[in-house]
């Protein structure tokens, strides 16, 4: 399970659009790669991704009420993609949909019922349940529980667990929430203006954070355990990805920046071998983590920005 965080305006959505082949009309993809077990997708004609989708990788919407079709019930959904994109018969395509829901903690009598008829919870489960109809290898779920309320949350991650450790599910997980990340993922990717700025195991990212902004993501989120009383939010918004800072993106809201930050795009650097992060200061994390605590440390760069 890898969790790819980040605020809104990042290019989150977009990323997984892209690795989805389903981009809008105006948008491409100009260089760079995705491989999906060796192949790269990219490189693959409009024809060759669609025959792909469903069947190697599958994709959960944000609103799962606006990916169900109202006016059908959800049997004929779950056959429309396993006898259209399956070529399975109506017969083994009813045993796989009672099959699919039970896997997702939904009972098959409400494979009769429309969309309208469910929670917003259960709505999820059954969108999860369609993408998994083809045995993907590769589930990218974009922003699966920002809808609901934190005990359906719970459910709903819960299944993602369950179906990882039962059926060997791989996932992206797109979300804001870093609490999700930290209940559900193996590794993270940290993801600012258009590009990914830190990555490694979750633990290791989420306990000792190397980049600057994951920095000021994790002051920003609550910590129960914490004395601290106030929050400390990281001042302004992300950068138009049509017109980006030079340098590295964050410059301009990092606490951190130097000179150099401003004029040199950040290479990535070595945390531990399996964790790197995309800033000049890497290297000094461990002393900056205790200043980036600090609320008075963000308030200086929004006073000095505005």
């Amino acid at each position: 399970m890898l969790g790819l965080v980040g605020e809104s305006g990042c290019g989150k959505t977009t990323l997984a659009r892209a690795l989805m082949g389903v981009l809008p009309g105006g948008a491409r993809i100009t260089r760079g790669e995705a491989r999906l077990d060796g192949t790269d997708l990219v490189a693959l004609s409009p024809a060759a991704r669609r025959a792909r989708l469903w069947r190697d990788l599958a994709f959960v919407p944000q609103t799962a009420m606006s990916a169900l079709d109202p006016v059908y019930r959800l049997r004929d959904q779950m056959r429309e993609v396993l006898c259209d994109r399956g070529g399975l018969s109506r017969t083994a395509a009813d045993a796989r949909a009672v099959e699919l829901f039970e896997a997702v903690g939904l009972h098959p009598s409400r494979l009769a019922d429309y969309p309208h008829q469910f929670s917003g919870g259960m709505r999820q489960r059954a969108a999860i349940a369609l993408a998994l109809a083809l045995k993907p290898k590769l589930v990218i779920a974009d922003e699966p529980v920002t809808a609901l309320d934190v005990i359906v949350q719970r459910q709903v991650l819960d299944t993602f667990r369950s179906l990882s450790t039962d059926l060997g599910l791989s996932a992206i997980i797109v979300t804001h929430d870093i609490s999700v990340v930290a209940y559900l993922c193996d590794q993270v990717a940290v993801m600012y203006a258009g590009r990914v700025v830190e990555h490694g195991p979750a633990n290791a990212v989420l306990e000792q954070p190397s980049h600057p902004y994951t920095m000021g993501l994790m002051n920003a989120f609550p910590d129960l355990e914490s004395d601290e009383a106030v929050l400390a939010p990281i001042e302004g918004s992300p950068p138009p990805l049509s017109d980006p800072p030079p340098g590295c993106r964050f410059a301009p809201r990092c606490p951190f920046a130097e000179a150099v930050c401003t004029r040199e795009v950040p290479p990535a650097v070595a945390v531990t071998p399996d964790h790197w992060a995309a800033c000049h200061r890497t290297p000094e994390a461990a002393a900056l983590r205790p200043r980036a605590r600090d609320p008075l440390t963000w308030r200086g760069v929004a006073e000095a920005t505005a």
